[in-house]
Formats: structure tokens, C-alpha cells, sequence
């Protein structure tokens, strides 16, 4: 059970290159294209988290889970975090950030809000441990249903009426630690859906199948269509498209994963960690000076923010043999495995 799956490595390796493209492009996107992605790229984290949790069958107590989960998770947070922080004071010294950027980044790295992408590191690990609870309780299923209304409700209140809010440095300096909360519940019903659709569907991606194919390309355009025409309630399309998006590229790829074509995508799924982690805090900030202090352009925008992308990826495939081997300790790892 400690082998790497493919296709969860594929769904993991678009989804990462997802989230840095859509760091990177500016103006490039049509809004539907950026809006579909932007709903499956983090979706499809938690997703893929509770697939994997469904196929184990894992049993572990939230203090286990909570003590693997800290060497996988914290321990890559710590690192990841003080690595941003000194590249912030190098930025500060060169005249590239004020003074004050960095106080606001040690705060957030302190009420786990996280600097950058870094927010996904201890959201992932709450609605994991959350979803744990739940799991294990005597009744999961009355005690989901009643998380679930009350998770609706907190972030309805909270988009409602707290996120207007947010337009001044007091109310941003609360919002910090609510994020975390907010996020959390975002995110545990997603863990949830993965694992129960797992346990159901989960013997059908363990070879080449055509009707799951099919059922892949229908539910990813089902997905698209839910954007361009969205269902009349939105937390409801917005889980709809979350969770469409996600099985259905992981039906997709349960068929094409042994393809030497989806090999790219598998490479950035077992190393997504180190991609997520610095690609948004420090190679699209040094991709930005470039843009603007070399080449002299006022503003970071247009197809030339593509190339910039695919300059990111490139320098970032040295960073990740130096944390896979010299600093894997910054990883959580005991071994050589990779994260996932």
C-alpha cells in the first residue's frame, strides 16, 4: 500500500502546474478557462487525499493520523516558511519589499495562515484530523450530515458579512487566523467525497476501462457547463464543479496513466510539494524583477507571463533534486519516498 499510484500522481502533477499557472499568466486566460481551473487545482489536493484514505482503508486514531500527518506536513511547513522568510529579508535588502512585509509574514507563519501557498500545508492537515473525527466517531454518518450543516452555515456567515470587512489592516490582521478555520471547513467535505467515492469506484481505475473513460468526459464537461451556466445555488455549483473536475481528470487519467506522455505530470505529482511551496513566494517574485527591473516593463502581464512559467518550472526541477536528496529532511521524509 506505500506504492505510488499513477494516476493520483497525474491528477496532483495538473493540479500543481494548474495553481502556478494561474500565479503566473496575467490577462491571458479567458475567465471561464481561469475560473474552472482555479476550482479544480486545490479541490483536487483534498480530493486525491481522501481517495488515497479510501483505498487503504486507513484506520488510524486522529492522533496517529495527527503524528504522521505533522512529519509530512509541519515539518515541510517550518522549513518552507523560514526558507521564504530569509529569501523576504534578502528581497528587503535589495529594496524590492518594505519592512513591513515581513512582520506581516511571521505573523501569518505564526497564526498558521501561512506565507504565500503555505496556507494549504495546515489546512490540509485540519481537515484531515476533522474529517478523522468524524470518521471514527460512533455515528459518522449522523455526525458528518450535522458538520456538514454547520459548516455551510459558518461560511456562509463568514463570506456574507466578514469578508466586506476586510478592507482595512485591522480587520486583515483578524482575518489571519479565521482563514485557517474558514478553510478547514471548505475543505473537509472534499477529503470526505474522496474517500466515499473511492471505496465505491476506486477497483475501476486499477486498469484500463472505457466506461470510465466515458464517465470521465462526461463529468469534466458537465463540470464546464457548470461554469458557463452555473446552478442557481452557489455552494452548491461551486462543490458541484469542485468535485465533477477532480473525479472526472482522475478518470481520465486512470485510463492514460501509463502513457510515457502523462510521465511530466507524474513527475510534478510526487514532487508537488516543493513546486506548491516555491514557485508563488520566490521564483514568480524573481520571474517578477526580472520583468520589471531588466527588461523594464511597468506591469507583469500578457503572453510573455507564459514564458515566465515555463521558465519556473524549469529552474525548479534543480530545487527539487536538492530537496529529494541533500535536504529531505526538509521534506518530513525518513527515506527516499516521495511526498504525497
Amino acid at each position: 500500500m506505500n506504492k505510488r499510484i499513477n494516476y493520483i500522481d497525474a491528477v496532483k502533477g495538473l493540479a500543481i502546474l494548474c495553481i502556478a499557472l494561474l500565479h503566473f499568466e496575467a490577462g491571458v486566460l479567458p475567465n471561464e478557462v481561469n475560473v474552472w481551473i482555479g476550482l479544480f487545482m486545490i479541490t483536487a489536493f483534498f480530493f486525491t487525499s481522501g481517495w488515497l484514505q479510501g483505498i487503504k482503508g486507513d484506520s488510524l486514531s486522529v492522533k496517529e493520523l495527527a503524528r504522521k500527518r505533522i512529519r509530512q506536513l509541519g515539518i515541510p511547513y517550518f522549513w518552507f516558511t523560514l526558507i521564504i522568510l530569509v529569501f523576504d529579508i534578502i528581497w528587503f535588502l535589495l529594496g524590492q519589499i518594505e519592512l513591513k512585509i515581513i512582520f506581516r509574514d511571521i505573523y501569518k507563519s505564526i497564526v498558521l495562515h501561512g506565507i504565500g501557498t503555505l496556507w494549504f500545508l495546515p489546512v490540509l492537515f485540519f481537515a484531515e484530523c476533522l474529517f478523522c473525527l468524524v470518521r471514527n466517531s460512533k455515528r459518522p454518518v449522523t455526525y458528518s450530515l450535522l458538520l456538514l450543516v454547520c459548516s455551510i452555515f459558518l461560511i456562509h456567515l463568514y463570506d456574507t458579512y466578514w469578508i466586506p470587512l476586510r478592507t482595512d489592516d485591522i480587520h486583515r490582521i483578524i482575518d489571519a487566523p479565521l482563514c485557517p478555520i474558514v478553510w478547514t471547513l471548505r475543505a473537509w467535505p472534499v477529503i470526505a467525497a474522496g474517500f466515499l467515492l473511492a471505496k465505491c469506484f476506486s477497483r475501476y481505475m486499477e486498469s484500463t476501462n472505457l466506461w470510465t473513460f466515458i464517465g470521465g468526459l462526461a463529468m469534466l464537461t458537465i463540470s464546464i457547463i457548470l461554469v458557463i451556466y452555473p446552478f442557481p445555488i452557489d455552494i452548491v455549483n461551486v462543490y458541484l464543479i469542485n468535485l465533477l473536475s477532480a473525479f472526472s481528470i482522475m478518470c481520465l487519467f486512470s485510463n492514460i496513466s501509463q502513457l510515457h506522455t502523462t510521465k511530466f505530470f507524474t513527475y510534478w505529482g510526487k514532487n508537488s510539494l516543493v513546486l506548491m511551496c516555491t514557485h508563488f513566494s520566490i521564483t514568480l517574485e524573481i520571474m517578477k524583477f526580472i520583468d520589471r527591473a531588466l527588461l523594464h516593463h511597468p506591469q507583469f502581464e500578457g503572453m510573455r507571463t507564459l514564458a515566465y512559467f515555463v521558465a519556473a518550472i524549469i529552474v525548479t526541477y534543480p530545487m527539487v533534486w536538492l530537496f529529494n536528496n541533500k535536504l529531505s529532511f526538509m521534506l518530513g521524509k525518513r527515506n527516499q519516498t516521495t511526498f504525497s
